[in-house]
């Protein structure tokens, strides 16, 4: 039974990684920006003073911007929430250089 059970989750997780791939294949364009985005705004903050100028300089994906229009709410959303673990979590697992 233990080796059915395997042999099952053997197939099920490259099947269903499949089945995503033909399902949405475009959509990894679109998570990748709202990571991006996510993480220069946990990194460099939301700036206040002169922004258009600190947007060109730090915010990769003000640069490289695609060729789809993006809102900003949902990355600003998940690093509203993200901040506090982060602000708890610092130095956990980092190396030491």
């Amino acid at each position: 039974m233990r080796r059915l059970a395997d042999a099952s989750l053997a197939f099920l997780i490259p099947f269903q990684i499949l089945l995503y791939l033909y399902l949405a294949p475009y959509t990894k364009v679109e998570e990748s920006f709202n990571i991006q985005a996510t993480h220069d705004i946990l990194t460099y903050g939301i700036p206040f003073k002169d922004p258009a100028l600190n947007l060109q300089a730090q915010y990769d994906h003000s640069t490289f911007t695609g060729p789809i229009p993006r809102t900003f709410v949902g990355p600003l959303a998940l690093a509203a929430f993200t901040w506090p673990f982060k602000r708890v979590l610092y130095g956990v697992d980092r190396q030491i250089c």
